[in-house]
């Protein structure tokens, strides 16, 4: 499949649009088909080329069926998607949560942006609360076999207000195309609680692109959890626009045997007293290949800033890859900014002494994990999503020993 056969494909999923939202659709397509999908001759795209996807057939989701009430989160509202459509017999939010117009984009993001289907709207109007937090359930159809998904998410938060909401990805395979692209506005003083968790097939190519405007004493709580997938890629822009305005991003990836995972993220600190806070883990074993790359820019002007950028990896194989490159750009005098990335293995003196105090190896080893993880474990205050997340990771059930004396 070449790229022009994409416009074979569009003409047929754009037959049931508005005609004045084709042209604007069809303008993003050829635009997708003269960028091509990136390759590592991009500096963005380094250690990930997506150029193979230009040899595949997808034909475009639409709709299909998943046994998905397993992954429910109890205490929460829901809407659940599959195959790009809403579900509205699993879904328990309002109607104002139910739609999503695409916008003018660039890159493989072109392709979302002509595609695109209806996602997440959330709107908040000044001093509202979302009363309980909001899952976003994104899965693929039993059974589908190249499909292509694409979505988009806007989240619009007013002065004064809060919300949770939480992105889940799964089960997408047949070798399908999945992306999707959430755009956040924070206005002063709003506060967002904002989870990704990703859990894809082997099979499964999954781009996610999350844009964040923060405007001033807003305040952003990111954490994102990567279990699985095959070729996943995320990328998380935040723009700290206003005085005051506060961030802090936390992840934790552990990709599945043979999995190619990339995590890039950018804050770019673009006003005075602005705090950031950024820490990544990785667990990767078995042939799988992580990067992860985190940029922090701080512009000229942006004095007083306060940025810390911590990742951590442990490698579990001889065979498994960790690539991970935090930077730092400063154009101010008067901040206060570090960073650091560590790789590592297992402590073995640490394993042996909990082996010695009679801890069998493979919970000596699940509990040197479990104390790696916490740092991030501990910024999900949702008490059933925790545990789903302890489970799904292989960290759960390691808190009950005893050591002998």
């Amino acid at each position: 499949m070449s790229l022009a056969a994409y416009a074979e494909r569009f003409e047929r999923f754009a037959a049931a649009l508005p005609e004045a939202e084709r042209a604007a659709r069809r303008a993003q397509l050829q635009r997708f088909v003269a960028d091509g999908f990136p390759t590592p001759r991009l500096e963005e795209w380094h250690y990930t080329d997506l150029a193979p996807l230009s040899q595949r057939a997808f034909e475009p989701a639409a709709g299909g069926n998943a046994a998905l009430a397993p992954h429910f989160l109890a205490g929460t509202d829901r809407l659940v998607y599959v195959g790009g459509m809403l579900v509205s017999a699993d879904s328990t939010a309002p109607e104002r949560h139910s739609a999503a117009a695409p916008a003018q984009d660039e890159g493989v993001y072109a392709l979302n942006a002509a595609f695109a289907r209806d996602g997440l709207l959330l709107r908040l109007g000044r001093g509202e609360r979302l009363p309980r937090p909001l899952q976003v359930l994104i899965a693929g159809a039993d059974g589908a076999v190249a499909a292509m998904t694409h979505q988009r998410h806007r989240i619009e938060l007013a002065e004064n207000t809060e919300a949770t909401v939480i992105f889940q990805f799964l089960n997408q395979g047949g070798g399908g195309l999945a992306t999707h692209v959430i755009d956040v506005r924070l206005a002063p003083g709003a506060r967002l609680n904002l989870f990704r968790i990703q859990d894809e097939r082997a099979d499964a190519t999954l781009l996610t692109r999350c844009d964040v405007r923060q405007e001033r004493d807003s305040v952003l709580h990111a954490v994102s959890f990567d279990c699985g997938g095959g070729l996943v890629r995320h990328d998380l822009n935040i723009l700290l626009a206003e005085a005051g305005a506060e961030t802090g991003l936390y992840g934790l990836y552990q990709p599945a045997a043979g999995a190619h995972l990339d995590n890039h993220t950018r804050i770019v600190h673009a006003a005075p007293q602005c705090r950031s806070r950024e820490q990544f883990k990785g667990i990767v074993d078995a042939r799988a290949r992580a990067i992860f790359n985190g940029k922090v820019v701080v512009q000229a002007g942006a004095q007083k800033t306060d940025s810390e950028q911590r990742v951590a990896n442990l490698l579990l194989s001889p065979k498994a890859e960790v690539n991970a490159k935090p930077e730092l750009e400063i154009y101010a005098d008067d901040v206060k900014c570090a960073h650091g990335a560590t790789v590592g293995q297992l402590d073995e003196t640490a394993l042996e002494y909990l082996r010695s105090r009679g801890v069998p190896p493979a919970e000596a080893r699940a509990l040197l994990l479990r104390a790696f993880a916490t740092e991030v474990l501990d910024h999900v205050p949702l008490a059933p999503l925790r545990a789903a997340l302890a489970a799904r990771l292989g960290l759960a059930g390691t808190d009950a020993w005893e050591l002998e004396a």
